[in-house]
């Protein structure tokens, strides 16, 4: 046969398969384009290369689909493919029917679409059993009484609402506005349109501004993406039905009893926010049941199967007897052709069969109304970046290209004069700006744009109105004060320029610059021009020469204040500044001064982390031209200067534990030939022991956003916890500066519940890292690091060898559609993207018709695989975290040492180590003997290298001789480790009992 084009097309090849030719050719250009914008696809970029030269020839896929003979066959193949697992397992219960109880079961457990198992079910002739008893409390509780993610939060903003008299953050978007659906846009849109609003009304000091900018920023975070608007929707579903329900049950208890007229009401409310009639009946019924409300439902509502009644999406409940086929309310179809498959549904499935979701027609739909709001203000470039939008999320959506014809239409006759528009209003040339949107108004016939109509003459009209102020008046101060007050209405209103040109303001005087090295600013003040009246500043910067004009240089700012920071500058660098007075657009001579102005930033950001007789010190990146220098005084006053090559850090050695050092730290500027060395900042650090790291952390979902915390601190050392989003950089053992640290986690409050378990609560449905450190002195000493998650991560349960293969054993989140399994010999995957590993990808049929993930490798050889589920968002696939899990494919040896001291009155006293194996022969690998004191070594960079011992045949057990110096501390350990780290999987170190890792 040849290749299944069905399958790999994505056509309907059941009941009806597709043999159109004009619809199987738009298919394969639809595919192809696919499949080129992915080619470069990490994952599945060489099967889409290869998917684009299997379909090179659409007459010969059109000719394969169009022969009967080989379509039967390809259908027979797509059925047994897609449906065959399905079709196994219902023959297999061999029953003529079965209850929808049995068929969840079934679909629960094999992970398959409950849909399509009882579209099967028809299929086998199969009669489907419905259930004749809801849970009525599972629905009670689902509807009703669970209050969903993050209900407390919004809850507590319902007061910012009350002065805008509305109670979502939808109906407040849209307030002043002629959006209609706002709730149906994309996330991204609803961003955007809560920063507009709080530039454009929420920008004065006053209360209502302040509850509204609050307002703001609140959508900014509650729509910050999909999930989070999702989230929102669930909390608006779960407030309208309650009341709703509660508005049900005051009704009962007024008047004794729910009448039918009453019940059809609510069911038709209901239903209006589930947009589902027959989940509405069940929730109206569970809630009658559970809370004891007797309810006799009225004959003709007691089915929810009235075929003329359809539900659109805005909610709306539709009687189609009369043969209606759009909505009463919004005019949207109440039947739709699916955009990906073309399958005919009602307009109320929020998910086609082929996966489609139906929620993407509503942010079409929003998103051409945004986009036929910014085409009426001739905002060609938004209306252009929505119309985009939709055709993603919809692209046969009809509105589309009938809004791009305007568009284009309006661009061709008008864009340009409509760009010169709104600039001309941005410098308040407005009687330029006038003269431009009657010009539109003549090309383009109905055009009116009120907002632009009333700023461009209100501007005009106040701008007038003082120009005559200053016709009248015969003092100057008055006419310059009119002048003033009509330039910064309109900038071009005639004759004012010609009137102030006659009484130029006089220059600004004490110029002054001083460089704040600290801030790396130049703060520039002057006094004030003498000058009366409205007076403007303009502050001109320029390299290497006096600034002989305005457009001489780069504006630094125009302020009506006597100063100006200027941050724009670069280190080293010779800055000359000039300050020239405005009045009324006239400007007056420069102020200036003859000699240039250098600022040499000092370092910055500089932190010191405490070591064992060490000081490691830290900055803020340094220019290319600037070196650091440090100066170190001891407690004795002898000055050091110290020598450091680094632009990073630098580590100060061989210092005393818990005595004060003072540093000065400089940079030196490299200015042509010459060297510039800054004043410096004075800081002390203190060398000390660090904290043992904190080995073990446990963190384990609760209830709801809860999370579970164990961890073992038997020092009774200071420890702090942190967590992030991302897994941090840092590796059991580090120290690093606290405040670093600080910068770089969000600091993570735990509730004790003892000294060594607790609780913490996080909202945000993600994975968090968390992070445990020991703390003294300013630094911290990094522990362990745990994943916190309340699921959808893979969990490998065992991994097991079945002929000659490694099968893994995996439990996995419902929505998995496959598994991709890295593995590799050294150690865990960085991640998905990682290119060292060995990759496969195992779809979830394949992982249910082998019971498990199977690997077709049997290497003696550790095997680290990291394994991520797949799932599908919005059609596009997408990962989560990997799961570790460590598969030893080879036999460890457990190398048994004892630790002996051997002391000699008279000669060199020695340790001795003694290694032992239960296997006959064997080899001793390469050890590196590492000591510490006052503790044995937990890692080989916890200690200092002792001795050396090299690889050798073990025929029974193997004596080392360690000569041991007499002058060695008191309190001192050792113990042995793998020089090879790689062969701890082959190797076990153990020590024997009774021995002990203390040798002085």
């Amino acid at each position: 046969m040849t290749e299944n084009w069905y399958l790999l097309l994505e056509l309907e090849f059941e009941p009806n398969p597709v043999v159109d030719e004009a619809v199987i050719r738009q298919r394969i250009r639809e595919k192809q384009k696919f499949w080129s914008s992915k080619a470069n696809d990490f994952n599945h970029g060489s099967e889409y290369k290869n998917n684009m030269l299997l379909c090179k020839d659409e007459n010969a896929i059109v000719a394969d689909i169009q022969n009967d003979a080989i379509r039967a066959e390809m259908v027979k193949d797509a059925c047994e493919k897609r449906y065959g697992l399905i079709d196994k397992t219902l023959k297999r219960m061999l029953k003529s029917e079965l209850s929808e109880e049995t068929i969840k079961r079934v679909a629960d457990k094999n992970k398959f679409d409950l849909d399509v198992v009882k579209e099967r079910m028809k299929v086998l002739n199969i009669k489907l059993i419905q259930s004749k008893e809801e849970n009525y409390q599972e629905i009670y509780e689902k509807y009703y009484k669970k209050k969903p993610q993050n209900a407390d939060k919004y809850n507590v903003m319902k007061v910012f609402f009350a002065p805008f008299n509305v109670d979502n953050f939808y109906d407040f978007l849209a307030l002043n506005t002629t959006q209609k659906n706002i709730q149906n846009l994309p996330s991204d849109n609803l961003r955007q349109l809560a920063k507009e609003k709080k530039k454009k009304e929420f920008y004065k000091n006053d209360a209502i501004s302040s509850a509204g900018a609050k307002l703001c920023r609140q959508c900014e975070e509650c729509f910050k993406d999909e999930k989070e608007k999702q989230t929102y929707d669930q909390y608006r579903g779960y407030i309208k039905r309650k009341e709703l329900l509660d508005e049900l049950k005051d009704l009962y208890d007024y008047i004794g009893e729910i009448t039918p007229e009453i019940y059809k009401k609510k069911v038709g409310q209901l239903t209006e926010i589930l947009k589902n009639r027959k989940e509405a009946e069940k929730l109206i019924a569970a809630f009658c049941r559970v809370e004891k409300i007797p309810l006799a439902l009225p004959v003709t509502e007691t089915s929810a199967k009235n075929k003329n009644i359809k539900i659109c999406r805005c909610g709306c409940i539709n009687d189609i007897s009369d043969g209606r086929k759009v909505c009463k309310r919004c005019g949207m179809p109440l039947e739709i052709k699916c955009p990906k498959c073309g399958k005919i549904n009602d307009v109320d499935i929020n998910v086609c069969k082929c996966g489609f979701r139906f929620e993407n027609l509503d942010k079409s739909v929003a998103l051409c109304e945004q986009a036929e709001k910014a085409v009426d203000h001739m905002e060609f470039a938004a209306a252009e970046v929505h119309l985009a939008d939709a055709a993603r999320y919809w692209k046969e959506n009809e509105r589309i290209p009938k809004i791009k014809a305007r568009l284009t239409d309006l661009k061709q006759r008008v864009g340009a004069v409509v760009d010169d528009l709104k600039k001309a209003c941005r410098k308040k040339n407005y009687y330029e700006a006038k003269k431009y949107y009657e010009s539109i108004k003549k090309f383009s016939e109905g055009f009116s744009d009120p907002v632009i109509e009333e700023e461009i003459d209100t501007a005009i009209a106040e701008a007038a109105k003082y120009k005559k102020i200053a016709q009248i008046s015969k003092k100057e101060s008055e006419i310059i004060e009119a002048c003033a007050a009509a330039y910064e209405k309109c900038n071009d209103c005639p004759g004012i320029k010609e009137i102030t040109t006659k009484y130029p303001p006089q220059e600004p005087t004490g110029l002054k610059i001083s460089c704040d090295v600290h801030t790396k600013v130049n703060v520039i003040s002057w006094t004030r021009s003498a000058t009366q009246g409205l007076i403007y500043y303009n502050v001109v910067r320029k390299e290497d020469a006096i600034p002989l004009g305005v457009q001489d240089g780069t504006l630094v700012g125009r302020v009506s204040m006597c100063s100006i920071n200027d941050q724009n500058i670069l280190p080293g660098s010779k800055y000359f500044y000039a300050v020239f007075a405005e009045r009324a657009g006239v400007f007056s001579a420069p102020l200036v001064i003859q000699e240039p102005v250098m600022n040499l930033f000092e370092i910055s950001g500089v932190k010191i982390a405490a070591g064992d007789g060490t000081l490691q010190f830290s900055w803020e990146p340094i220019t290319q031209n600037a070196s650091v220098m440090i100066e170190r005084t001891d407690d004795t006053g002898r000055k050091t200067r110290l020598e450091c090559n680094s632009r990073k850090t630098f580590v100060d050695k061989g210092l005393k534990n818990d005595v004060e050092y003072y540093y000065k730290v400089f940079l030196q500027y490299m200015i042509g030939n010459k060297k510039l060395l800054t004043k410096g900042i004075n800081l002390s650090g203190i060398p000390t022991r660090p904290p043992l790291p904190i080995e073990k952390l446990v963190v384990k979902p609760g209830e709801g956003s809860e999370f579970k915390v164990e961890w073992e601190n038997s020092k009774k050392q200071e420890i702090q916890f942190f967590y992030s989003t991302k897994r941090p950089d840092y590796l059991p053992g580090d120290i690093v500066p606290l405040a670093t640290l600080e910068a770089a986690m969000e600091s993570l409050v735990i509730r004790k519940n003892t000294d060594a378990s607790g609780t913490f609560r996080y909202e945000k449905d993600e994975v968090i890292y968390v992070l445990v450190v020991a703390v003294r002195s300013g630094s911290a000493v990094i522990g362990t690091i745990a994943r916190a998650s309340r699921g959808g991560a893979v969990k490998v349960k065992s991994a097991v060898l079945v002929n000659g293969k490694i099968m893994l054993g995996v439990d996995f989140p419902k929505n998995t559609t496959g598994f991709v399994v890295l593995y590799r010999h050294d150690r865990f995957p960085e991640n998905i993207s990682d290119t060292q590993a060995t990759r496969k990808y195992i779809p979830l049929k394949q992982y249910q018709y082998d019971c498990g993930l199977v690997i077709d490798s049997n290497e003696p050889e550790n095997y680290y695989f990291s394994v991520f589920a797949q799932y599908k968002i919005d059609g596009e696939s997408d990962y989560s975290e990997g799961t570790d899990y460590l598969f030893s494919n080879v036999s460890k040896e457990i190398l048994t040492y004892s630790i002996s001291v051997k002391k000699k009155l008279f000669g060199e006293n020695q340790v001795i180590l003694n290694f032992e194996t239960d296997s006959k022969k064997a080899c001793l690998p390469a050890i590196d003997v590492i000591s510490a004191t006052d503790r044995a070594p937990m890692f080989k960079k916890s200690g200092n290298l002792f001795y050396q011992i090299e690889s050798q045949e073990m025929n029974g057990p193997v004596q080392i001789s360690i000569p041991l110096d007499k002058k060695v501390p008191r309190e001192t350990y050792i113990k042995p480790f793998l020089r090879d780290e790689n062969l701890s999987g082959r190797y076990v170190l153990k020590i024997k009992l009774g021995s002990d890792h203390k040798i002085s």
